[in-house]
């Protein structure tokens, strides 16, 4: 119960530090839900087609999307524990156990998941029937069939919600357990550059399970329709995640190279990203996650179906009712899951950066301009977006290969290359939008005060 309490205190007092977590948390809870009151609606009076395609677009929506709300939900939360390290450090100097700051950690990520998942009831209803209206306009369902929000859109959506946060937040608060009082307080604002060995382990499985999925659909999975894309699907994700986890590896790769080309420049603007990306890799990786994950969802699910599209147009193949309900379930599905990544990676952006007032407060006393800062943000933001899609590119290509050899027996294709283009424009521009706005936000507060801890 003390633990308990000094988690709403916690709550109460640093509301800022909780937001980034709360809107991702209610994000993904109103998504969840939405496509689980399709399950509801598929028990009232619909055809067994109708209820048949219902049950299958909530299941393949729900499946991915639990884990990928948890990834999100993960990386905001670790984000938010790292700028915590120096007020962990002193609960643990005055006698709190690792288990006792494990419990307060995942206290708090209950609450605030608990209070983002309610919240999301209504979101998530508007989304549900939209989406149902989709799939009628494009007569993938009969018009007549009714939208149903119940029990099942709530448990499912509520239950899968604060799995998801309860599992981000306890791997965050066993990470944070696990420092010694002394290690927290000398690392209280040096960030660790240790990349953990479970993490890396994690990566490599998810990466390895993409090329294995990837390898199925090339060899076994050639023509079995629903199936083959759905696989192929899941080797871009499960390829994304796993090179998401692995990104503070290659960041810190590619800065001393990146350090090289500059050096010439005397630039002071690059020299401080160069730093700040070598030496606080993993909160820079935190952009480079989410840009990660929409990248390779985006793009391998647009030129899968590209590629079907094409193929049966080859083929002289007729469009079925059946291939009309796919290619609109992946439609939905990148739609989506694609907003709730793009939420992450904004709110990763700003938290990121306005956390970083008295790093840039200091910098201003020792010499550094605002101008200075400005554009060492932006070439901080450029490294991380740019290791993002190449990442991404990579994970989507992983699931595109497979799937054209599957389906064409050759691995390089004509395709357009307008929705790439789409993606990284996209994602260039809620890169930019959010880091920029936030560092002058930070930058916008008096040298002096900037220089002092900042308030929570």
């Amino acid at each position: 119960m003390t633990m308990l309490r000094l988690a709403f205190g916690s709550l109460r007092f640093r509301r800022g530090a909780f937001v980034a977590t709360f809107i991702n948390v209610f994000a993904g809870a109103a998504v969840l839900m939405a496509f689980a009151s399709l399950l509801d609606t598929a028990q009232g009076d619909v055809s067994a087609a109708d209820a048949s395609s219902l049950r299958t677009i909530a299941g393949a929506v729900g499946g991915w999307g639990l884990v990928i709300v948890g990834f999100g939900v993960a990386s905001t939360t670790n984000l938010a524990v790292r700028q915590r390290q120096a007020e962990l450090a002193l609960l643990k100097a005055v006698g709190a156990t690792p288990r006792q700051i494990g419990r307060l950690i995942v206290g708090e990520g209950v609450v605030v998941a608990v209070v983002a998942a309610a919240l999301g009831v209504v979101p998530a209803f508007l989304i549900g029937r939209a989406v149902l209206a989709a799939l009628s306009h494009t007569d993938q369902i009969a018009h007549d069939v009714a939208y149903q929000f119940g029990s099942l859109a709530l448990v499912a959506g509520l239950s899968t919600t604060l799995l998801a946060s309860l599992g981000a937040t306890a791997v965050t608060a066993r990470s944070a357990g696990q420092v010694s009082a002394r290690e927290a307080l000398s690392h209280a604002t040096v960030e660790s550059r240790a990349v953990g060995a479970g993490r890396v382990i994690a990566g490599g499985v998810l990466l390895a399970a993409g090329v294995g999925c990837a390898l199925a659909i090339a060899t076994e999975l050639k023509d079995e329709g629903f199936t083959t894309l759905s696989v192929a699907g899941q080797a871009c994700i499960a390829s994304a995640i796993g090179l998401a986890l692995l990104s503070p590896i290659v960041l810190r790769a590619v800065a001393l190279p990146i350090e090289l080309a500059t050096r010439r420049s005397a630039a002071a603007s690059a020299y401080l990203a160069v730093s700040a990306v070598r030496e606080r890799t993993r909160q820079i990786a935190a952009v480079t996650m989410p840009v990660i994950v929409l990248t390779g969802l985006a793009v391998g699910t647009l030129y899968i179906q590209m590629i079907q599209n094409d193929t049966n147009a080859a083929e002289g193949i007729l469009v079925t009712v059946e291939d009309k309900g796919v290619q609109t379930l992946n439609l939905i599905i990148i739609g989506m899951i694609s907003l709730f990544a793009a939420v992450v990676l904004i709110n990763n952006c700003v938290a990121s950066l306005l956390a970083r007032r008295q790093e840039f407060g200091l910098a201003r006393k020792i010499g550094a301009t605002p101008g200075q800062l400005l554009r060492a943000v932006a070439w901080e933001t450029t490294i991380a977006a740019t290791c993002g899609l190449a990442l991404g590119t990579v994970s989507a290509a992983i699931g595109i290969a497979g799937f054209a050899y599957g389906r064409t027996g050759a691995v390089s294709l004509d395709l357009d290359s307008t929705p790439y283009l789409a993606v990284v424009t996209l994602v260039i521009g809620l890169t930019c939008i959010a880091s920029l706005p936030a560092a002058r936000r930070s930058l916008a507060v008096p040298m002096i005060d900037a220089a002092r801890p900042t308030p929570r």
